[in-house]
């Protein structure tokens, strides 16, 4: 028996000895002493079955876990489980519902998203926030919709008002503006017989949305300062009396913000919101868009409604102004003008057709051209059922396999597998994948017009990867690559997890040339159908396209250059075709083109391969020679010049590359055989100086501090990159950064030990600690008096409330003493005083920490979770309490991965810490 099978029946056997009333579950720690197996096998066991659907898992402290067939057998004698079922479901269903209705709320409109719900969230009462664009766009929807977050989300009560005013009504009468607004006292103006109270007043706890502010003039935003600052306002012929308001502000403008708004209007406003125009939406949500506003149409009339290709097209492509306001005017004279053309009035179904649009859509632009997108007519019922929903919530989404590829990845990465095995194993996943896809009967019957316009596309691409270079894609392979992409558009378009982006990078290194080709692929689709793909489907499709060219990953490096519009392209397209494999990548130089010219393309490619083992030119005439003159102090590795270049040239090349001779004497015995030239340079490079800024954290926090020391310096005098904490850490000197830069210094918040790099943490930087350190490295970088300024600037801009105040938007000043009080008590707990450099990372730390949580953007993927979770019981909950008046006043829930994250920076200090 497997260790998974004792581990499913252990859990079935204990499941079913629980008091369900008092207990949640089992943990893993119970099953591992049953069975007397290691806790962190049992946990990964609980969590594939979980994924298996033959668990279900309760996300508490500690993570418990019951057996599913014992739940629902009983379900009524599981009332914790099912409360807490209840609850997680309630919680997911609120924040999505919230946006449900804006089409692109995870497209084009998701950071859109992400800043509202921001400025709602922060505390203790919101921000104020600017929603930017043109006429039609839909920020009047955006604010209900903010509204309708704020208040489903408990950030207001359930019956806090909206309400709505339009600046343009009173744009030219301040005195009345002032009295809609704020309030008139009786006897204010000629009329006024009694008190009134103003928008403001009447939405107190709640939010006022103020639209076409930019018609407001000076004097109209000189009188909103007070309330901006303080909340205070008077009433309209008020002179003493001050009054108080808790409002939400939302203001609205089709205008430029710079040209209309007095500045010191606009500094009151943090956020400043754009929404982009239908233009600038892609081809799916306009498409959305077009569905569901005929959907509407169909509801309303009780029809049956099928929209001419033609119509869509014309539709997709509109240039007029009015954006998503006179696309739905536009389709509601469509389906008007088609009623009162049918002839017979009681059919159920009407038909649009393109004489039914307005004249002025159709008429205005000459240049559209019909259905050069491939789209079918468009049916939409007039059933309650939305045709498109069931897209995106009752296909059955793939099975997990991007843990199997994550797997396979990170030990192509230690050298466990060869690259065979990887794509060997990868290749299946990719299999299953399109299985998956293409069998799945809801996907095939949602094949429409994304699908026919990206298969179109794909196939393009194919072709033109063939010709130049040589790779032979079967009779089904734009099938197959248009399924997979229009998968990720129409179901894996939530965006990318930081996981998913650090494989990416790794694969892009590893096997540059096809990840060369998969970002052609995915640009084609992206410049012809204005398609945003997830970077996820990246890695799928580097192993298909892998799977195509069956050339090894060859020791040399060859480039073609040669003067004409296509010469170049046309020889390596001919070798490549001949060789079956990716060889030689060209460069088409027109003849007026310098060796400057030629030389900045080269080092644009060169800069995404790996060079360490030569690069080989062929060029076609003695101009090109020099070009080595100014790439040698650029590039890694050895450089061979072989003029004269021809297609026989190539052929004999290019077998020598498969032969995997070295660089020298490939460009030596081809140019004798093919009376040619060679200029052969060894490499002289000198690496470039480098700075890194890192963070345990992420690159977030590692960027930041880096546009911090920019105001030291400049990229002139010392270049500074941020690079990935656990990249460091992993790799040490085997990472691909030291290979491209000469790392100086490392300068963050933890050391990630690199052998004779030395390190400043961003405390000791505080702390004047760092100045000997610094001075130090930067000798030889730049001169004696850049380095004393530089010593002056790090003196005045590396203060705590400084550091603070750039690392976060959080005031400075109150978050310092909060800190203070939660560090105070964790020391009580710990039982020893923490030193001062420790206090200072974790002020820094827990600062951007609660930032985080703000935005609702906490760091989830700490390592090894579950066993930090099980393994420091007491350290979390001294933790918690030490944090719980950060966590009511912020209203937010410190995770276990970020407390993780906070030991491991005590751990990282204090000598034998251990709770």
């Amino acid at each position: 028996m497997t260790n998974k099978e004792k581990i499913r029946i252990k859990l079935k056997e204990l499941s079913l000895k629980i008091d369900g009333s008092m207990e949640y579950g089992i943990d893993a720690l119970t099953i591992a002493d049953k069975l007397g197996l290691q806790r962190n096998l049992v946990s990964h066991v609980l969590n594939e079955l979980t994924k298996e659907e033959e668990a279900i898992k309760v996300n508490k402290r500690p993570v418990y876990f019951i057996s599913k067939e014992v739940y629902e057998e009983d379900s009524d004698r599981f009332t914790l489980i099912s409360d807490y079922i209840k609850e997680v479901s309630s919680n997911t269903n609120n924040d999505i519902d919230n946006f449900k209705e804006l089409i692109g709320a995870s497209g084009s409109l998701k950071d859109v998203v992400q800043q509202c719900k921001s400025a709602v969230s922060y505390p203790p009462n919101g921000l104020p926030f600017l929603l930017i664009g043109s006429s039609g766009v839909g920020k009047s929807f955006l604010a209900q919709k903010v509204y309708d977050y704020a208040r489903n989300c408990s950030y207001i009560k359930e019956e806090a008002p909206f309400e709505i005013f339009n600046c343009a009504e009173y744009a030219n009468n301040p005195e009345l503006f002032s009295a809609i607004l704020f309030g008139s006292a009786k006897g204010a103006y000629t009329g006024a017989d009694s008190d009134r109270i103003g928008l403001i007043e009447k939405a107190n706890g709640g939010y006022l949305f103020l639209d076409e502010i930019h018609r407001l003039p000076p004097e109209g935003q000189e009188k909103l300062f007070l309330f901006l600052d303080k909340g205070i306002f008077r009433r309209l012929g008020e002179t003493e009396k001050k009054r108080y308001a808790n409002v939400r502000l939302i203001f609205a403008t089709t205008e430029n913000p710079e040209n209309k708004f007095l500045q010191t209007f606009l500094r009151r406003i943090p956020l400043i919101v754009k929404i982009p125009s239908f233009k600038e939406r892609p081809l799916k949500e306009k498409l959305d868009l077009i569905d569901n506003f005929y959907k509407r149409e169909a509801l309303n009339i009780n029809r049956n409604i099928i929209v001419n290709s033609q119509v869509i097209n014309i539709l997709i492509n509109s240039n007029a102004h009015g954006n998503i306001g006179k696309l739905i005017n536009a389709i509601k004279l469509s389906c008007a003008n088609a009623l009162n053309n049918t002839q017979e009035k009681r059919t159920k179904v009407l038909k649009v057709k393109i004489n039914n649009l307005p004249k002025d859509i159709i008429e205005q632009d000459e240049d559209i051209s019909f259905n050069n997108l491939n789209i079918n007519d468009m049916f939409i019922s007039c059933s309650e059922k939305n045709d498109r929903d069931y897209l995106n919530t009752h296909i059955n989404k793939a099975p997990e396999i991007t843990e199997e590829l994550s797997k396979y990845i990170k030990e192509l990465e230690e050298s466990k597998i060869t690259e065979e095995e990887f794509f060997i194993n990868g290749i299946k996943i990719f299999n299953d994948l399109i299985d998956h896809i293409v069998f799945n009967e809801k996907y095939r019957n949602s094949k429409n017009v994304i699908y026919k316009s990206i298969e179109k596309a794909v196939e393009s691409t194919l072709h033109f990867m063939n010709l130049n270079y040589g790779i032979d894609y079967l009779a089904n392979s734009s099938e197959i690559v248009a399924n997979l992409i229009t998968y990720f558009v129409e179901f894996q378009n939530e965006g990318c997890t930081k996981e998913d982006i650090t494989l990416i990078e790794q694969l892009s290194k590893k096997f540059n040339k096809e990840y060369k080709l998969v970002l052609k692929l995915i640009r084609d689709i992206h410049d012809n159908l204005d398609l945003e793909i997830n970077k996820t489907a990246e890695i799928y499709l580097l192993i298909y396209i892998r799977s195509l060219d069956k050339s090894i990953q060859n020791n040399v490096n060859a480039i073609i250059i040669a003067h004409g519009h296509s010469t170049a392209s046309s020889i390596a397209g001919v070798a490549n075709r001949l060789f079956g494999k990716y060889i030689f990548e060209p460069f088409d130089m027109p003849i007026e083109s310098s060796p400057l010219d030629i030389s900045n393309k080269i080092l644009e490619y060169v800069k995404t391969i790996d060079t360490s083992k030569g690069l080989l030119i062929l060029v076609d005439m003695g101009s090109l020679e020099t070009i080595y003159i100014l790439l040698e102090k650029e590039i890694y590795g050895d450089i061979a010049i072989v003029d004269n270049v021809s297609t026989k040239l190539v052929l004999d090349v290019g077998s020598r590359i498969l032969s995997l001779q070295p660089l020298k004497q490939i460009a030596e015995e081809a140019s004798k055989k093919n009376i040619s030239k060679v200029n052969y340079i060894e490499s002289s490079k000198k690496k470039l100086d480098v700075i890194i800024t890192t963070c345990i954290t992420g690159i977030g926090t590692a960027s930041k501090i880096k546009d911090l020391l920019n105001n030291c310096f400049n990229e002139d005098e010392v270049k500074v990159v941020a690079y990935d904490y656990e990249s460091l850490k992993e790799n040490g000197k085997e990472d691909f950064v030291f290979k491209q830069y000469n790392v100086k210094l490392i300068i963050g918040t933890n050391d990630p030990k690199i052998e004779t790099i030395p390190f400043i943490s961003l405390e000791n930087l505080i702390m004047k600690k760092a100045d000997s350190v610094l001075s130090n490295t930067l000798k030889g970088i730049v001169d004696n008096d850049i380095i004393e300024k530089i010593n002056k600037e790090a003196v005045k801009l590396f203060t705590l409330e400084n550091v603070l105040n750039y690392l976060t938007i959080l005031n400075p000043d109150k978050i310092v003493d909060q800190v203070e009080d939660a560090l105070t008590n964790l020391e009580r707990s710990l039982g020893f005083k923490l030193e001062n450099d420790l206090k200072i990372s974790l002020y820094i730390h827990i600062s951007c920490m609660i930032e985080r949580l703000v935005i609702k953007d906490p760091i989830m993927n700490y390592r090894d979770c579950e066993d930090f979770e099980q393994c420091h019981v007491h350290f979390i909950k001294m933790t918690r309490k030490a944090f719980s008046v950060i966590e009511n006043f912020y209203r937010v829930e410190i995770p276990i991965s970020e407390i993780g994250f906070i030991y491991d920076s005590i751990k990282n200090k204090v000598k034998n810490f251990d709770l």
